[in-house]
């Protein structure tokens, strides 16, 4: 008694530390991606709770297969002294009590807290109280409410698939009678396959970039200044262009349209400038200084992380094609996969890991973090959309509480989708059953393998179900896609459309990286004009509220140029606009080397 009481009090510890550290990483994550000059201590908590609730929920998941691989006994093949009905009962029960109660928390974050916090930041208007601003958000929040209601009452009245299939009679005991807990696990399923909707937008172009990025480094710092000095140079030939037109009357008898050009280009050097001195704070900081110490390893994280993405590719896809090949049951009981025909990598990894807690929690608990960071990659570089319109982006220090609120939701969304990938593809043997083996030899109505240990084989789903134990996750999964197999269906289909998403973002990776390079820019991303708005963006609504002098006078001290208010015209030293422009070059800024023919400006 006393080996099962030590055997879950270590299981329960190793995930109370793992907690303690999610709940760091979520705040660090938040705080890192936010808005330095707009945070919305509502936004960022409701962030930080949600992230940290979904991370623990998929970490909960080895400790569930540690718990239940202990169970039995591999030498004998049999239940261990101690693991009676009801001690197995009582361990599963507390396992079950926290997965439903996660699974509502991260139903109560994605239907109501995240909407509303939501809602609450786009109401903020002026002379508003806080009591009106939760007014007005409540009230776009109760569609999601109504959705959530209408999710549960389906879920209540969801009857578990009829199939007299015999080889399925231990599955169909994992059923039970519908309940509150059905409905609970109905609306799980339906927000995983949300999330893996997600999967497949994001994370599948994140694995395929994110190894390429680390492999090749950040673009050199010397070539982004000299990129941005040429740039500012044309920017100075072209208005020097425009203002060389007007010799005698000054740029006051420009045209309009001249005007607004010699103000876009005003503006444009601002950008270019702050750039500049954001690129030279690089080159100075700490961590530039120490990049060659740095690097090796960050080659080393982009060698392991490639490992990863082709362990995971590969495991997924020869799961995906086991599964066409199954035939106790197959697409009326949504493709669930009864007995593995084709090895796969990453379930022989944890099968053999698993005897070596904390080995194999340490494992999957990095695979959950590196499909995160690959998910937020994607989002990175694909920017949180609706459909073709792109929302928001997702940046350093410069994402508004919407943008973050929403980022957060997909993540949520993913890591959902992720439970059903980890159960039921990645490793489907070793998250049902864990390491767990039985004696498959009778003896006079009695199991005895012990002259016939070949005979102590590994638990599957058509075990005996009084000696091998599934887990309180595949327990959940194989009652949503027995309960409703279109669901399972949809989770099988979506694996092939994952896979095809990943060779398609690779491809496209590839030759995007051959043309114009791998490495990620430490100011410019993905798109210059993405830059352009999360430099200018302050910047440019500091300017436009500015008068004239006292704008000049703050400009002054930064050594920024600012247009006059009407047509942003350059003055000369004497007063006079007579075609010279003033330097509008800070102190490391150079004029050679730029091409006057070049334009920055979109």
């Amino acid at each position: 008694m006393l080996d099962g009481v030590l055997h879950i009090a270590t299981a329960w510890g190793a995930f109370g530390i793992m907690v303690a550290i999610l709940l760091a990483f979520s705040i660090f994550f938040t705080l890192y991606y936010s808005d330095t000059t707009d945070r919305e201590p509502f936004a960022l908590i409701v962030t930080v709770l949600a992230l940290t609730v979904c991370l623990s929920t998929v970490a909960l998941f080895p400790v569930d297969i540690f718990l239940v691989s202990r169970i039995m006994d591999p030498v004998t093949g049999l239940r261990r002294a101690w693991a009676t009905d009801e001690a197995i009962a009582h361990m599963q029960n507390a396992v079950r009590i926290f997965y439903y109660g996660a699974y509502g928390l991260i139903g109560s974050f994605c239907f109501f807290w995240i909407p509303l916090s939501y809602f609450y930041y786009e109401e903020l208007h002026e002379g508003q109280s806080i009591r009106q601003r939760l007014v007005a958000s409540l009230k776009y929040t109760v569609f999601f409410i109504l959705v959530a209601c209408i999710l549960l009452i389906t879920g209540l009245f969801m009857k578990p698939n009829d199939n007299h299939n015999k080889d399925l009679e231990w599955l169909r005991r994992m059923l039970t009678d519908l309940d509150g807990t059905g409905a609970v696990a109905f609306v799980a399923g339906v927000l995983s396959l949300i999330g893996m909707g997600v999967l497949v937008f994001y994370t599948a172009p994140g694995l395929s970039l994110l190894p390429l990025h680390l492999i090749a480094g950040l673009k050199s710092i010397p070539l982004t200044m000299n990129e941005t000095n040429a740039q500012l140079a044309a920017n100075r030939e072209r208005q020097n262009a425009i203002v060389n037109r007007y010799p005698q009357g000054g740029i006051s008898r420009a045209s309009e349209r001249d005007r607004n050009a010699l103000r876009e280009l005003s503006r444009e050097a601002l950008v270019l400038e702050s750039r500049s001195r954001m690129v030279q704070s690089i080159r100075d900081s700490w961590f530039n200084r120490c990049r060659c110490i740095i690097r090796p390893f960050e080659i080393l994280l982009g060698l392991s992380g490639l490992t990863l993405t082709v362990l995971l590719i590969a495991s997924i896809g020869i799961t995906t094609i086991d599964n066409l090949t199954e035939d106790v049951c197959g697409a009326p009981c949504g493709y669930i996969l009864t007995h593995s025909s084709i090895p796969n990598p990453l379930n022989l990894l944890f099968l053999n890991l698993s005897p070596f807690f904390p080995v194999d929690y340490i494992l999957m608990v990095m695979i959950i973090l590196y499909m995160l960071w690959s998910t937020t990659k994607g989002i990175i570089s694909i920017g949180i959309r609706f459909l073709w319109v792109n929302l928001y982006r997702f940046r350093k220090a410069a994402t508004p509480p919407q943008g973050l609120l929403a980022a957060t939701m997909l993540l949520m969304l993913s890591l959902a989708g992720l439970s059903y990938s980890l159960t039921m593809s990645v490793a489907p043997d070793y998250s049902m059953f864990g390491s767990q083996k039985y004696c498959n030899h009778t003896v006079v109505l009695e199991r005895n393998c012990r002259d016939y240990p070949a005979l102590i084989i590994p638990c599957h789903v058509g075990a005996p179900s009084e000696l091998c134990t599934p887990t309180v996750t595949s327990t959940i999964i194989m009652k949503i896609i027995l309960g409703t197999p279109v669901l399972g269906i949809a989770f099988y289909y979506m694996q092939w459309l994952f896979l095809l998403t990943f060779f398609l973002a690779l491809g496209f990776n590839v030759m995007q990286g051959c043309r114009k390079g791998f490495g990620v820019e430490p100011i410019q991303s993905d798109t210059e004009e993405d830059v352009d708005d999360i430099e200018s963006r302050g910047l440019m609504n500091t300017i436009s509220a500015m008068s004239a002098d006292g704008g000049r006078r703050r400009a002054g001290r930064r050594g920024l140029l600012i247009p006059e208010p009407s047509y942003g015209s350059i003055k000369t030293n004497n007063g006079a606009e007579n075609g010279s422009t003033s330097s509008l070059r800070p102190a490391s800024a150079h004029s050679s080397g730029g091409d006057p023919g070049f334009s920055s400006s979109r």
